[in-house]
């Protein structure tokens, strides 16, 4: 649970400290109980080590710190830690009381093993993008995503934490401590102290969707200047080339999230998020029973690692050492039987029956991998993808599809001839638009066209100049 506080100083307003969760990126972080209903907190204390040129300045500084509280207090998300009141010494912010989640960081959890499963990388990214796509519509951006701020609860939900003390889009609250980012999850802007948009947490979401995938962290580096400058310059390797367990696709989709420039990556969180969910759609869950080796076949040790505890974690390459399926019992097919009668004689002392007893061959056994498997999965998940999206009427998305699976599999005659329907769907879908766009102009035309009746003073007008019968 924690240190026992150890401090002279056990309450915070209403809340009384009960242990020492850790350092926080802004002071002491303690698990506390509020008094008042009961509830477990994790209070933050606000420490902040700022020099003001004079009394305004600061008053001005906590006005900010305070406003943006409201809006982060305003955020209620199952997948971002709520905040539920800041509290006040003097007038000013002195801790916030945050929603306690009991489980563990996704930093603590890469420690113990390293790269996570697939599929529970996939499910944690999806979290994470879900909470930062509420939060960007809300106009806040975190600037600090990173392992350390995803909690993981009892129940498998992924959670952002430090919201507190994110800021909005328009802020101009001085960066205090690591909420200038911390340096490998931080984007080539924040590193360059140029403007910092919501697309910066994006970047950061796939700095840590690395980390899970491959086991390494992108731009690591002795020092914290090559860090700085890796994540300026260095492309890294995609993640399917360094763990071969992952599929291509999932690979091209983190690379997407941290491309350099900002316009590069996803429009925004809720556009990754809806593409991680179409791939993760896509992507193998695990095969069939009796398909995949024994569990004793897979060890936490990354291959290529010098260590020889079973538990180690390595940064080195991550290959593909994926056990093959062991060949199944030779199965013998029951002995046929065949009575052929080879002649029947006239005669009635003459006659004979031969009966061929025919053994035949054991039947072959086919061995394939567990890799083998997954790609076959992927591979008519994805086709069944593009077909559902083709017969939604999502033209321009099935094209998409097809098109990316050609460019994999480029003889697949199934997604030849879909690509071809697809095609031709979304032109015959746009030559209707056309028509009904024209039809419907005319149409208007024609009305302005129409005659007029005439106005009072028209009529007045002409019979005026009705001659006059003699």
């Amino acid at each position: 649970m924690g240190e026992i506080a150890s401090e002279p100083r056990r309450n915070f307003g209403e809340y009384e400290v009960e242990s020492v969760l850790g350092k926080g990126a802004m002071g002491m972080v303690y698990l506390a109980r509020d008094r008042r209903i009961g509830r477990r907190v994790a209070l933050k204390t606000v420490q902040v080590q700022q020099t003001f040129d004079d009394e305004s300045e600061a008053t001005e500084f906590y006005q900010r710190l305070q406003r943006e509280a409201e809006v982060c207090g305003a955020m209620q998300h199952p997948n971002i830690v709520t905040l539920y009141e800041p509290g006040y010494e003097n007038n000013v912010i002195s801790f916030l009381a945050t929603e306690w989640v009991e489980g563990e960081s996704l930093r603590d959890r890469l420690k113990r093993s390293k790269p996570l499963p697939l599929e529970d990388a996939l499910r944690i990214s999806e979290d994470i993008l879900r909470g930062l796509a509420y939060a960007h519509q809300k106009g806040v951006i975190h600037r600090d995503i990173k392992p350390a701020n995803i909690l993981l609860s009892t129940d498998g939900q992924a959670k952002i934490a430090d919201f507190g003390i994110a800021r909005p889009v328009d802020s101009t609250l001085t960066a205090v401590g690591s909420m200038l980012g911390t340096p490998n999850y931080m984007s080539p802007e924040q590193v360059k102290c140029t403007d910092v948009t919501a697309r910066s947490d994006l970047f950061s979401v796939g700095v840590v969707m690395y980390e899970m995938l491959t086991g390494i962290k992108p731009f690591s580096a002795s020092d914290v200047s090559s860090i700085l400058r890796n994540v300026v310059e260095r492309v890294p390797a995609l993640a399917s080339e360094v763990n071969k367990e992952v599929p291509e696709p999932i690979a091209q989709f983190v690379a997407h999230l941290f491309a350099k420039a900002p316009e590069d990556r996803f429009g925004t969180a809720a556009d990754a998020l809806t593409e991680l969910q179409v791939l993760r759609g896509s992507t193998p869950r695990g095969a069939p029973p009796g398909l995949l080796p024994p569990e004793h076949g897979y060890s936490t040790v990354a291959p290529g690692s010098n260590s020889k505890a079973q538990d180690a974690t390595t940064d080195r390459l991550v290959g593909d050492d994926t056990p093959a399926i062991a060949a199944g019992k030779r199965a013998n097919i029951p002995t046929a039987v065949s009575v052929s009668i080879i002649g029947v004689l006239a005669m009635a002392f003459i006659g004979a029956i031969a009966i061929i007893h025919v053994k035949t061959d054991p039947t072959p056994v086919g061995v394939i991998t567990a890799q083998q498997h997954a790609e076959f999965v992927l591979r008519k998940q994805s086709l069944a993808t593009a077909k559902a999206l083709l017969e939604a009427g999502r033209y321009d998305d099935a094209v998409k599809g097809y098109d990316t699976y050609l460019r994999q599999y480029p003889d697949s005659v199934v997604a030849k001839e879909g690509l071809d329907k697809a095609m031709k769907a979304a032109e015959t879908h746009k030559s209707q638009g056309t028509v009904t766009t024209e039809a419907t102009r005319q149409s208007k035309k024609k009305k302005t066209d129409e005659k007029q009746p005439p106005s009072l003073w028209q009529r007045i007008f002409r019979r005026g100049k009705t001659p006059t019968k003699k």
